[in-house]
């Protein structure tokens, strides 16, 4: 078995297990989008991954949470995303109890539009994920024994309703998850530290975009709806996103289109205009230099996918309407 050896030498090596998980070894029916898991304790863990979300909230003890080569102290409190297929294992624990939800990747779309008007909810799942060795975990959510009392009934319900998988049970489970997460993204809105204010500016001007698809927004709007100068906000969000905010607005209106071809029949000069393009031959020029291919290419293939899919499109509907 190989190991994993921390750079500094105060801490043991850890075992690289084999331990990858997957969606089919927690979600039993198409329709279950939560699953959970409690750890108590928590023992040392190998290196491993698995192909869905995972929100972690420390229950008590404390740790070392490893992470794409970071390393990083966990403690009673301490509330993260691990993203899919990344490698995360958990080494030096000491009473550490945690508790996971697990989350299908594709129910994420339906917790972001009930969370769009929550600058938590990007900063949580988003920007601290991707910040979380720049930051050196300081941007995190931290519960106060309050903020876990508060969540600690939902949590045992979510608990309980994701131990069956009936669709009523699976559809209060996703109404727990909700309670859950909007209140830790309230939380987070009221978290203090100058990494996790700058990551809220940046959310608040993705949120200020999803808001504002239909409208034409300049660099200047989006400065200063996240308080910053317009060079502080084009550094900051690179540095966070990767992509500067007039790509990253860009990407959003054309991934908005998509979701528009996919959902009707409206014309695509409509959803140009709908999703912030004035100009119908430039949304088409757009769309094609990012996505390979024309709106309309995109719809005809979309349709032509749903029609080869007919057949497991009616398999889940028979299993969302008959489970057990």
């Amino acid at each position: 078995m190989k190991t994993y050896s921390y750079p500094n030498e105060t801490h043991k090596e850890i075992a690289i297990a084999g331990g990858d998980e997957s969606i089919a070894s927690w979600f039993e029916v198409p329709y279950q989008s939560i699953a959970t898991r409690r750890e108590t304790p928590q023992c040392n863990r190998g290196l491993h991954k698995h192909d869905f979300i995972e929100l972690v909230i420390i229950l008590r003890g404390q740790g070392t949470h490893v992470i794409e080569e970071a390393h990083h102290t966990v403690q009673a409190g301490d509330t993260f995303v691990v993203p899919p297929n990344i490698q995360h294992a958990y080494a030096d624990t000491n009473q550490l109890d945690l508790f996971n939800i697990l989350i299908r990747n594709q129910h994420m779309q339906t917790l972001h539009r009930e969370c769009i008007g929550m600058p938590g909810f990007y900063a949580l799942f988003l920007l601290e994920p991707k910040m979380r060795a720049a930051h050196k975990f300081s941007s995190h959510l931290q519960l106060s024994p309050q903020g876990m009392a508060e969540i600690d009934d939902w949590l045992n319900c979510l608990e309980l309703e994701a131990q069956h998988t009936t669709p009523l049970a699976c559809s209060r489970a996703r109404a727990f998850l909700q309670l859950i997460i909007g209140n830790l993204c309230m939380q987070y809105e009221a978290l203090g530290s100058l990494d996790s204010a700058n990551l809220l500016q940046i959310a608040n001007c993705i949120r200020y975009m999803e808001d504002n698809l239909d409208r034409i927004l300049q660099l200047a709007d989006l400065a200063h709806v996240a308080g910053m100068s317009e060079r502080s906000l084009s550094r900051n969000f690179h540095a966070t996103i990767g992509q500067s905010p007039i790509e990253y607005l860009l990407n959003m209106r054309l991934q908005r289109a998509e979701e528009l071809l996919l959902a009707s029949l409206t014309p695509i000069s409509q959803i140009a205009y709908e999703v912030g393009f004035h100009d119908a031959n430039y949304f088409t020029r757009q769309f094609h230099k990012l996505r390979g291919m024309s709106p309309r290419a995109f719809r005809k293939q979309a349709e032509k996918n749903y029609s080869a899919n007919a057949h497991e499109a009616a398999t889940y509907t028979e299993a969302y309407g008959t489970g057990q």
